[in-house]
């Protein structure tokens, strides 16, 4: 028990240190966050020409399906990085999955089922799901008179390098209100 108080403070510190996300919502918040290999990962803004905190693009390009595309940036320690989310149809609460083999250029604004993540330093980094390296999101709301758009997500992605490196994106959550 001795040891114990001893070893008290340095369990707070412990504690203090976790970097902590932003917890979920439903109200337009306009907040996307996640987990990026255990590290919090919080969108924020882009660098270069891209400089705008996230964008989305979710319309009726072919009814009847309404294609949603998220892009997120997150600028941090003069680096930034970037979480993509596109899905072929999206009208209503549900959980869709992450598992089609793009093409070439996957963070284009193709509309398959997928998700990416891109650090974009030197030697950046570009990974895809795929259908060996799957994820999901669920939409938790899809308000279209308040124009509100939430949900959850995660997704384990490949390096597009050929090297077999992945990534794991966890605990991620947004909250977007597309009419402002």
């Amino acid at each position: 028990m001795k040891h114990f108080f001893k070893l008290l403070p340095f369990l707070f510190l412990l504690a203090a240190c976790e970097e902590k996300l932003p917890k979920p919502t439903q109200n337009g918040s306009n907040t996307i966050a996640c987990k990026v290999n255990g590290k919090s990962w919080v969108a924020d803004r882009g660098a270069g020409f891209n400089t705008k905190k996230f964008s989305l693009n979710w319309s009726y390009y072919y009814p009847p399906h309404k294609r949603f595309f998220l892009s997120a940036n997150s600028y941090t320690d003069g680096e930034n990085s970037t979480i993509g989310l596109a899905l072929e149809d999206v009208r209503e609460r549900g959980t869709q999955h992450f598992s089609f083999d793009t093409g070439p250029a996957p963070d284009q604004r193709r509309y398959q089922n997928h998700a990416m993540y891109r650090e974009s330093k030197p030697g950046s980094s570009r990974y895809i799901t795929t259908s060996r390296h799957t994820g999901s999101v669920t939409f938790t709301k899809v308000d279209t008179v308040n124009r509100i758009i939430a949900g959850v997500f995660e997704f384990t992605a490949e390096n597009l390098d050929g090297s077999g490196q992945t990534v794991r994106v966890t605990d991620g959550r947004f909250d977007i209100n597309y009419g402002k």
